[in-house]
């Protein structure tokens, strides 16, 4: 990396190109520095297993790794970025295997990770942080996610975060108006909870989030994928320092 350039490969683990495109244009609305270049990577198809076309538990969490894996050793123009983000929301295992084929200045984040760490710049148990998702099936794992990431052995941290809640509506069917009172009535029950930090954990609760502003202007929506693009990029800059 130059004084003036550093190089962020933004990684959609998952193979459905759409869900890349929906990614690059969240980044776009934002005011990054010229000095940064950022290209886009889609999980690939032609692998000995193929990236699946969305990741909704472990075992699509893992085959998506193993896909981009072989991807990126077959093609080592991918390990030259200063920066990776994962854009999965989860506990993705290719936020940690990924680094073993890097050099140890590369800084790989996961969308996760970088809205937790966010999150517990503001968290209090008055103010505590929720992640909303789509799918009943997310919530366990999301919560596992939460225990992991504070250090706790199957205690989840409630002094600083309520469970998460799913939505329980088809990801590809959230931004349909007829479901947005439901995604208002999660809101509110987080609300009654004493929650303050939404963590929006799902690409398609993200583009509701002025939406959901308007709603509860009190609440502080978090939309991973701009607060991973952001740190990613502190993080790499620092480390240059």
């Amino acid at each position: 990396m130059t004084a003036t350039s550093i190089k962020i490969l933004v990684i959609n683990p998952n193979s459905t190109k759409e869900m890349t495109k929906s990614i690059e244009f969240e980044i776009n609305t934002l005011h990054i520095s010229q000095c940064v270049e950022i290209d886009y990577y889609t999980g690939p198809t032609h692998t000995r297993k193929a990236a699946p076309p969305s990741i909704n538990n472990n075992e699509d969490a893992e085959q998506s790794t193993q896909a981009c894996l072989q991807d990126f050793q077959e093609n080592p123009k991918y390990l030259e970025y200063d920066g990776y983000l994962i854009a999965c929301y989860s506990d993705h295992p290719l936020v940690y295997q990924l680094p073993k084929l890097l050099s140890s200045q590369r800084v790989v984040m996961g969308i996760f990770q970088a809205s937790m760490l966010y999150s517990m710049q503001y968290a209090t148990s008055g103010c505590k942080t929720a992640i909303l998702t789509s799918s009943i099936a997310w919530e366990k794992l999301l919560d596992d996610a939460i225990i992991k990431y504070c250090g706790n052995v199957d205690v989840f941290p409630d002094a600083r975060f309520n469970h998460s809640l799913a939505c329980n509506i088809p990801v590809l069917e959230l931004h349909h108006e007829k479901h947005f009172p439901v995604i208002q009535n999660k809101i509110t029950q987080l609300q009654n909870n004493n929650v303050g930090i939404i963590l929006l954990g799902c690409a398609g609760l993200s583009c509701l989030h002025q939406k959901m502003k308007r709603f509860a202007p009190n609440i502080k929506f978090v939309d991973s994928v701009k607060v991973g693009i952001k740190l990613l990029i502190a993080y790499v800059d620092i480390g240059e320092t």
